[in-house]
């Protein structure tokens, strides 16, 4: 199976002088129109769409550009396995809820609040490790964290659901349907759904605080299944495991994603989206009208 090229290499020039070097040259004019404000970008997008390969590499051009640029993702604030775990057992027959981590509800909201709003007022934060490979890979919080005491210019947030709006049951169905994804399979009573939505209510505070927002798109919606494999496939050469998921198991996983990645799809409205090639790299910007 032929690899992608973000899992095997960083990104190539051709990437940086189509896409990086002018969204940074754009974040850089948001900054000089708020000179005297922290710029808080979100950055969306789904599975294997590159947003940490993104955002580590946006850091590193705007930090040479003598901007003060920090990043962190949404991962990072996970609760803890305990929490999640207690939460998963009070919604046990819940679809959306029995996997570890992920969903809106998966978030310490109350930890992520503060952190942005430190930010906001160029206040010392503190951002959570999460460490994914814990408790046979449920994941949990660990002691050590990461100190940034100096006020940033820039800060680049990701995650897979950053800026999903308030939705109803009747949208995401109707998005599901679009798609030609069957919620039914995944939620036969269509219960499950109801607190799904609930818990996106309690992000929407958060969302307010983003000044820019960038999406990451694929070239269908079916290559968030095939990049999972893809990357299954290379963690299993790299390890020499026989114990990784098999192509069912995987699809299982990113079914769980996929309404609500189609929602952001569809539903947010982003500055500018980011093509995102079969092979992961990152082809052009589309700019919002």
């Amino acid at each position: 199976m032929k690899t992608t090229q973000h899992l095997q290499s960083p990104i190539t020039q051709k990437e940086k002088n189509l896409v990086l070097e002018p969204l940074s040259n754009i974040l850089i004019q948001q900054k000089q129109k708020n000179p005297k404000k922290t710029l808080i970008i979100g950055i969306q997008g789904g599975q294997g769409t590159g947003k940490s390969t993104m955002t580590t590499e946006l850091e590193q051009i705007l930090t040479t550009k003598g901007y003060k640029t920090h990043h962190f993702s949404i991962d990072d604030f996970y609760t803890t396995s305990k929490d999640r775990e207690i939460f998963r057992k009070k919604h046990a027959a819940n679809a959306f809820y029995q996997i570890p981590r992920g969903m809106p509800g998966t978030h310490n909201l109350k930890t992520l609040t503060k952190v942005l709003d430190r930010i906001q007022k160029k206040q010392p934060f503190a951002i959570p490790i999460f460490d994914k490979s814990l408790h046979n890979g449920q994941g949990d919080q660990i002691k050590k964290i990461i100190n940034v005491r100096s006020p940033q210019d820039i800060i680049l947030f990701e995650g897979w659901c950053v800026a999903i709006p308030n939705i109803t049951k009747k949208v995401l169905q109707a998005t599901c349907k679009k798609y030609n994804f069957n919620l039914k399979k995944l939620d036969p009573t269509g219960k499950s759904q109801n607190i799904l939505i609930q818990q996106i209510k309690e992000y929407q505070p958060i969302w307010k605080k983003l000044n820019y927002m960038i999406m990451l798109k694929p070239p269908n919606p079916q290559m968030h299944k095939i990049w999972r494999n893809q990357a299954e496939q290379q963690l299993k050469k790299s390890t020499n495991s026989s114990g990784s998921m098999t192509t069912q198991q995987i699809n299982h996983f990113v079914d769980v994603f996929l309404p609500l990645t189609y929602v952001c799809y569809d539903k947010i409205k982003p500055n500018c989206i980011i093509d995102v090639n079969k092979d992961h790299t990152f082809s052009k910007i589309n700019y919002s009208n």
